[in-house]
């Protein structure tokens, strides 16, 4: 939950340093399947190695196009995650796929959107205004390094809820989710879901990709 119209107006320092903040005419809520995805952006903006790492700009980029971001055609492959830095790091000084940082330059990331998530359009107008506003004070600020912590908190948490939920039997049984994994590979999933009470289905998809994930990451690691 954020104020989404945070404009020099709208802000006040406080005599003991604080920052008040009026008018709440315009604000927002991130839930569900869009603030996960938002947090691991925000993660993989602070955990990069640097602004050119190839590795770094394709898990970038894949999370910005999983938010829902939408680059014309034409568009270089850095075009995704270019649009992520640009959104959410004022601090980078050189965009990767040759984009400027000037929101009003033609070669802005900006002028290569062709759609934007419209849940996200406030998030992305609050980070244009701050990093605008700490441009102005000369003061280097960066939204991913600010949400980061924050963004841990929340993916741990989801992770904490999925670990929770397989422990009640009541509502999930584990050798349902078992079962539904083994039939991912067959192409049997969308079936198996459907056999599900209804309301476990959601949760028991959600849990079965975490653990297929999971066993992946692993069985990746034993081979390196």
């Amino acid at each position: 939950f954020f104020h989404a119209d945070p404009h020099p107006g709208n802000i006040f320092v406080l005599e003991d340093g604080r920052i008040g903040l009026i008018d709440f005419g315009q604000v927002k809520q991130i839930s569900g399947r869009e603030r996960e995805t938002l947090s691991k952006v925000m993660v993989a903006l602070d955990d990069r190695v640097s602004d050119e790492n190839p590795a770094d700009l394709e898990k970038i980029g894949n999370l910005a196009l999983e938010l829902g971001v939408e680059l014309a055609d034409g568009a270089p492959a850095e075009g995704p995650a270019a649009v992520a830095m640009w959104l959410f790091d004022g601090s980078v000084e050189n965009l990767p796929g040759g984009y400027d940082k000037g929101e009003l330059s033609p070669n802005s990331p900006v002028k290569a959107l062709k759609s934007f998530p419209q849940d996200l359009v406030l998030v992305g107008r609050s980070s244009i205004l701050i990093k605008g506003l700490s441009s102005r004070l000369g003061i280097p600020w960066s939204l991913s390094q600010e949400w980061a912590p924050v963004a841990r908190r929340v993916l741990e948490g989801n992770t904490n809820q999925i670990d929770t939920a397989e422990t009640k039997s009541n509502k999930i049984r584990m050798k349902d989710v078992m079962k539904l994994l083994k039939t991912w590979g067959q192409g049997k999933v969308s079936r198996a879901v459907t056999k599900l009470p209804s309301p476990v289905r959601t949760r028991v998809a959600a849990i079965a990709l975490k653990l297929q994930k999971r066993r992946e990451a692993k069985e990746t690691k034993k081979r390196t």
